[in-house]
């Protein structure tokens, strides 16, 4: 329902749980086709539903070794649904102390952006942790 009102012009659904008469949802999303799904959950439901309707799937507080345990499960769940990676991103929010060697450990897995924690919401410690995020950018350009 959420992809025709973000994709045509007047929608209508009529589903198991939703009825939607004809109507109309402007502006429409920037996006193309539409805004990104990035579906969540660390089960087996979760990954299949991800893989079935996402475009994407988002975890969080994933260590390298949990990461690594997830893109196979992912993978599985994609394959059945007659797809692959190329066209799904994978988000991973990492626990709080991440380094160089962490961010290429990430990058070699296949994920495609990492979601970092910022820590204390104190200007000064923001404005720090910041820097040493700025170093980490670097080093993986």
């Amino acid at each position: 329902m959420l992809k025709q009102l973000w994709t045509e012009p007047v929608a209508e659904f009529h589903g198991e749980f939703y009825d939607l008469a004809p109507c109309r949802m402007d502006p429409k999303p920037v996006q193309k086709p539409h805004i990104p799904i990035i579906v969540g959950g660390h089960s087996s439901a979760g990954f299949r539903r991800a893989a079935k309707y996402g475009n994407g799937w988002y975890g969080f507080q994933m260590d390298l070794d949990a990461t690594a345990k997830v893109t196979l499960q992912l993978d599985a769940a994609l394959t059945k649904e007659g797809r692959n990676r190329d066209d799904f991103q994978l988000v991973i929010t990492p626990p709080y102390q991440v380094n160089a060697d962490m961010v290429k450990g990430y990058e070699d897995l296949g994920v495609d952006q990492l979601i970092v924690h910022l820590g204390s919401q104190k200007a000064q410690r923001v404005a720090a942790r910041l820097v040493e995020l700025e170093s980490l950018i670097e080093a993986a350009a």
